[in-house]
This record gives C-alpha cells, structure tokens and sequence, in this order.
C-alpha cells in the first residue's frame, strides 16, 4: 500500500535539509516523496535540488514544486494533488521521522482504514499518544496529531483543508472526517514523527482556539456550545481567571499550576468541613 509522504517549507532550509535526511534514511524504498516549498529565498530551493539526485538514487520516488503560495494549508492541499500514493502522510519542515524502520513499520497496518494513526514524540522524549477511539471529546480540546496520521489521499482529495483557515485547519479535517461523515479510524502504538517546537501550531495557538470556536458555532446549537465551554474551561467561576492567564505566556504555566493547587486545598478543606458538620 504506497504512501506519499508530503513535506510543506517555507524560508526554513536548515528545518528542510534535518527533514529530507530523515526521509532519506527510510529502510523502505516503495514509497513516494513530494516537497512543496513556498518559494523560499534563503536556499531551500538550492537544498532540494542537491538532495534530489540522492532521494532518487534509492528509489525512492520524488517530486517537487517551488512556488508562492497563500499559506501552510494552500501548499498542503498542492501536496495532496500532486499525490499518486494511497495515504498521505505530512512530514513537515523540521519534523523528522521517529525511526528508520518507520514507513516499513506502518505500511503493514494500511490497507483497511481511513486514517491510521500512529504517536508522536515532542520535544526531546516527550511520547504524545494519539487516541485508540475518536469521539467528539476529542476534538473539544485537542486534535490528532496530523505528523502521525496516515490518510487516505482520496479523502484529502474529496475535502481538502480550508484554505481560509490559518492554523485549524487540520483539526477541522479531521473533526468532520471522523465526527459527521464516519470515516473510519485505527490508532497504532508506534511513535511515526519527532515534531519541532516553534512552528505554526506552537506559535498561532491564540487563532487556532479562536478558529476552533468559530467553526463549533457553525456546526454545533447553543446547548451543545455550553458542554464545550464547560469541558474546555471547567467551572465558570474561573473561566475569566484561566483566560487571563493565557495571555501572560511567560508566566502562565506557574501561575495555572498555583491556582489549580490552591483550588485542590480549598476543594478538600471545603470536604472535610462538610463530612466534620455530618458527625
């Protein structure tokens, strides 16, 4: 079962050339590599072009295109389309693939499903498991991991990503794939992908919850709308206080970790005063 891996770049040639060596180093060879570059201007295109004789050298099918584009989902809809294998797997620049043995590993779990996942390891060691089941849950808080997700091209073909969208697009994807139009889903515990910290989906997460909420309001009514604020964002008490401290970046990890403690101590003090009131 052929699959195309797809590599989006734009002015990241060092991100770009870590990439294409993980790809390089694949133990499988029947494969198929497509690298859209944005038009990049600070030698991505002059690494491509030196890779190229060596990518084919192993067989290993290859294209390219360099051109401009609108943005990250623009250029992965052009990857899709340039796409002959039967999922697609998005590899981008500064991405790496966990092992060598990767693609050989998980080509024998494709065939059935139309998304087969597999996990991700962010950062140094940090193994970030997709879901072995997908309900809507799912996608109140987070999103599969699209760096692990083998999909099958004909569904990327029937609903490409919203080029409108500026970092959600992925998590819109998948949601409607799975949720409203019941493809069909497998999660393998095998790491696929190394993701580099500092890209888009680290760097816009103000605009993806945003886009995220925008989309839920198109899809879900009110009543659904209000799980979703209660799951996302626990008793509305402290709704305000977690939103402000999403805006303090550097120190809103510490100051949620105190007041998530200082939240627990009150719970339990508030537990033990009511069971002492009882006896």
């Amino acid at each position: 079962m052929k699959v195309t891996v797809i590599t989006i770049n734009y002015n990241h040639s060092d991100g770009l050339q870590k990439t294409i060596e993980s790809v390089q180093k694949q133990t499988l060879t029947d494969f198929e590599y497509v690298i859209v570059d944005g038009n990049s201007t600070d030698g991505s295109r002059e690494i491509i072009e030196a890779k190229e004789h060596e990518i084919r050298q192993k067989q290993i099918s290859f294209k390219y295109i360099s051109e401009t584009d609108s943005g990250i989902y623009e250029a992965m809809n052009k990857g899709v389309r340039m796409a002959n294998g039967d999922y697609c797997l998005f590899i981008n620049s500064g991405d790496e693939l966990y092992r060598d043995d990767v693609l050989a590993n998980m080509q024998t779990c494709l065939g059935k499903e139309d998304i087969v996942c597999g996990d991700l390891c962010y950062g140094e060691n940090n193994i970030c498991p997709n879901p072995d089941t997908v309900t809507m849950r799912t996608f109140y808080k987070h999103t599969l991991y699209h760096q692990a997700s083998f999909i099958k091209t004909r569904l990327l073909r029937e609903h490409p990503y919203d080029e409108t969208m500026r970092s959600a697009a992925d998590w819109k994807f998948f949601m409607h794939e799975l949720v409203f139009r019941n493809a069909t889903y497998k999660h393998v515990p095998l790491v696929v992908a190394r993701f580099e910290t500092g890209g888009v989906s680290t760097t816009s997460r103000d605009v993806s919850q945003k886009e995220v909420l925008e989309e839920l309001k198109k899809c879900f009514p009110e009543r659904v709308l209000a799980d979703y604020e209660d799951y996302v964002f626990g008793c509305t008490p402290y709704r305000q206080m977690f939103t402000t401290i999403e805006k303090i970046p550097p120190v809103k990890k510490i100051i949620y970790k105190v007041n998530v403690c200082i939240l627990k101590v009150m719970n339990l003090w508030l537990k033990s005063e009511w069971i002492r009131t009882l006896k």
